[in-house]
């Protein structure tokens, strides 16, 4: 997820004016932030927060996680202005990535997307806004170091998107603000533009079964797919009869069991795609329409018909692809910034919360 914070940051030539929300330097300290975990798909939430006996992410400001492939108990949290931290246990224990040696890593950083190598848990990607640059880091040692692959050409534009060629783990492909779908077939070490779109790119989908198929999300410009790795694109405009529905398109999410169907979240509603993009449809969910933004998608990676969505502390859910709903609200003041559904046991759902 992952780019569920878009308006934090600076966008294009024109800016959000609400840049300052993306800088740590508030003087309010919240206790009901970070990350909040249920055991029974929502029903119940515990907050999960210690680092130590001195030390919580109680009021980390969440804009990503992402589990370890190979063990759902590691958690890599990315944040807006704390940098990354980790966990291996569940969230019971967490800790700082602090990149020590390279020093590539930003303690302030915002992290905006993280993915991990599925064949070597260890190489990690990450992308990120620091110093004033977006740029994309990557670990070959779960997190410990850290390097700098790339690096946009502006300031105040970041790198919301980053995703892995499941079946060719070399290549790896990345978004940025300023339009850019760059490809590495090496790891990340080197990089080629495969495609300048006219808008922030905010998501990226590779097809898990068809790795030559890729999805790519915009802010205000549409969805494209290629089906032969970026050679060639096509913009899906079966999602151009709902003009308003698809402003601010913010996160894309692919059904890994059937990845013909795709669920796409914007400012104001929840569209389905259940032929590759083709078609579109509008998903009648449990909030008044033109409300809020659907900023945060998740789907059960075993049962396809449980699927996720967020609006302010409160987690819907549904079971029958989204005919009814239920409702299950966090503990917490703070608004959703983040599910993530545990791979092995979807029953396990985290939640991470920021302003």
């Amino acid at each position: 997820m992952k780019t569920s914070n878009l308006l934090y940051t600076f966008i294009l030539p024109v800016f959000f004016t609400s840049i300052l929300a993306a800088f740590p330097f508030s003087c309010q300290t919240t206790r009901d932030g970070g990350v909040w975990q249920s055991l029974d798909r929502g029903e119940n939430w515990e907050q999960k927060m210690v680092i130590d006996k001195r030390q919580t992410i109680a009021s980390t400001k969440v804009a990503t996680m992402t589990f370890d492939p190979r063990d759902s108990k590691i958690i890599y949290l990315g944040t807006r202005g704390e940098g990354m931290y980790k966990t291996m246990d569940g969230g019971e224990i967490w800790y700082h990535l602090d990149d020590l040696n390279n020093l590539a890593l930003d303690k302030r950083a915002n992290i905006y997307d993280i993915a991990i190598d599925p064949r070597d848990t260890n190489i990690i990607y990450a992308g990120v806004y620091q110093n004033r640059l977006g740029r994309l880091l990557r670990s070959a040692d779960a997190g410990k170091n850290w390097e700098e692959v790339y690096r946009v050409s502006r300031e105040k534009y970041a790198v919301f998107a980053v995703e892995i060629d499941l079946y060719d783990p070399a290549v790896v492909y990345m978004g940025t603000a300023e339009g850019g779908f760059l490809k590495s077939t090496d790891f990340g070490k080197s990089w080629k533009v495969i495609k300048w779109f006219d808008d922030v790119i905010t998501d990226i989908k590779v097809n898990p079964y068809d790795t030559r198929t890729v999805f790519v999300s915009t802010f205000r410009e549409g969805v494209y797919k290629t089906n032969d790795k970026g050679l060639n694109w096509q913009e899906l405009t079966g999602l151009q009869k709902f003009s308003k529905e698809t402003e601010e398109m913010q996160v894309l999410v692919i059904d890994k069991k059937n990845p013909n169907v795709l669920y796409l979240g914007a400012k104001y509603g929840l569209l389905k795609s259940v032929d590759g993009g083709a078609n579109w449809e509008k998903v009648n969910i449990a909030i008044p329409p033109n409300s809020v933004p659907v900023s945060v998608i998740a789907l059960d990676p075993l049962t396809s018909s449980f699927l996720y969505y967020a609006a302010g502390n409160v987690i819907y859910r549904t079971q029958d692809n989204g005919q009814t709903w239920t409702v299950h609200p966090v503990a917490s003041a703070q608004t959703v910034k983040a599910i993530a559904i545990d791979p092995q046991n979807p029953r396990v759902i985290y939640a991470g919360m920021g302003e």
